[in-house]
């Protein structure tokens, strides 16, 4: 028997271009990818329509810009980059739904790779961040050092992982779809964003960890965070995470937030989390630069127990006063517990104000520990100053 290929020839732009999947994926390029797979320079192939179906290609257009070549007992998922990567998110897009085909699969000889089909766009630090996540996760390059010049590695560990996609973070914190920490308890958190392209980053994002996580014995977490009436991650994303295990989905929307919210005196809440993120990226306390997650907490300007006793506000409002971004800061739990104490504020100008009835210990230790005694102008917008005198009673 010689490698033979299944391939959907309908794209999700078939109609609208009138391009199929053979135009970008001929048979010169199957014979290479079969070349460098089987060694073999024999092959068959066939692309087929979208009512196709066997055990290997379902029904619908070509979902994951995928081939399932057949040798030997063994089927070979072969996912293809686009010709020209236009822009941040468009080779993503097909690589995560490629990857849930094949893990969805119970077949149980069957291999994973990628091919680039050109290396135009490919080689950004962002790609670059996307391919290292798919060989973690078990995809093999067939053709990396030809096209992009250099073999990609996988991610060795969570905290590897993690320093790449802190690398990679861009400048414009709210374009992040993914933000990575850890808990109080250690475990590793991604605030996720599960709406239009960023649902594929967050995917494979939670596939990479269940591999790493699994090796160390470790967990994760993904917060769902929904926009609008996109809760959660497409079904069958969440079925492989789960299946992959290690990530337990926790999602939230406003109707859970509300509940958690009416409970209690005080709100840790994901999409609280997610606007702080947004606003100043990875957590690193306010006042003395300290960087260890674990220790680094939400902590709101406006406390959210104030917020519940205003009489003049609506259940609503409270409830967008208590999530908003600018309603916080990251502080350690030190600097966090002594601002919530009220043993150091902050004033309009953004200064740091130890409270003077304090004994001189008290205040030789706050000044030891605290090495910035003025936030950031660029921190001082409108909204956070109006929640700062809301706290100070200065409005």
């Amino acid at each position: 028997m010689i490698p033979h290929f299944v391939i959907k020839n309908p794209m999700n732009k078939t109609r609208a271009t009138g391009k199929v999947f053979a135009d970008e994926v001929t048979p010169e390029v199957l014979a290479d990818v079969c070349l460098r797979i089987t060694g073999q320079t024999d092959f068959t192939y066939e692309y087929v329509g979208n009512d196709y179906e066997d055990e290997f290609v379902p029904k619908s257009y070509n979902r994951g810009r995928t081939a399932v070549m057949l040798y030997q007992g063994t089927a070979a998922y072969v996912s293809f980059s686009e010709r020209q990567i236009g822009g941040r998110n468009s080779s993503v897009q097909s690589v995560p739904t490629a990857f849930n085909r094949f893990q969805m699969n119970p077949y149980p000889q069957k291999r994973l790779y990628y091919y680039f089909l050109s290396a135009a766009g490919a080689a950004t630090a962002y790609q670059m961040f996307i391919y290292r996540l798919m060989r973690t996760v078990g995809f093999a390059f067939l053709n990396d050092q030809e096209t992009i010049g250099t073999t990609i590695q996988p991610f060795i560990s969570a905290e590897d992982l993690m320093s790449g996609r802190k690398l990679n973070t861009g400048k414009n914190q709210s374009n992040n779809p993914t933000y990575l920490t850890k808990g109080s308890d250690g475990a590793v958190e991604v605030y996720g964003k599960t709406f239009g392209a960023n649902k594929y980053e967050t995917s494979l994002l939670c596939c990479a960890l269940s591999v790493l996580c699994r090796a160390s014995g470790t967990e994760a977490r993904l917060y769902q965070v929904a926009e609008g009436d996109l809760a959660v991650l497409p079904a069958a994303s969440q079925e492989v995470i789960r299946r992959m295990g290690r990530v337990q989905l926790i999602r939230t929307d406003m109707k859970l937030e509300r509940a958690q919210f009416e409970k209690g005196g005080s709100l840790r809440s994901p999409r609280y989390m997610l606007n702080l993120f947004s606003k100043f990226g990875d957590k690193r306390c306010a006042l003395c630069g300290c960087q260890v997650p674990e220790l680094i907490q939400g902590a709101h300007v406006w406390p959210v127990s104030a917020i519940k006793k205003e009489p003049a506000l609506t259940q609503e409002k409270r409830l967008a006063y208590a999530l908003d971004g600018e309603n916080g800061l990251w502080l350690c739990q030190n600097h966090h517990t002594l601002f919530d104490m009220k043993l150091i504020g902050i004033d309009d100008s953004g200064q740091v104000q130890i409270r003077p009835d304090l004994d001189p210990s008290s205040q030789a230790y706050i000044q030891e520990i605290t090495t910035c005694w003025a936030l950031p102008s660029k921190w001082l917008t409108g909204r956070f100053l109006w929640y700062l005198r809301q706290r100070n009673g200065t409005v």
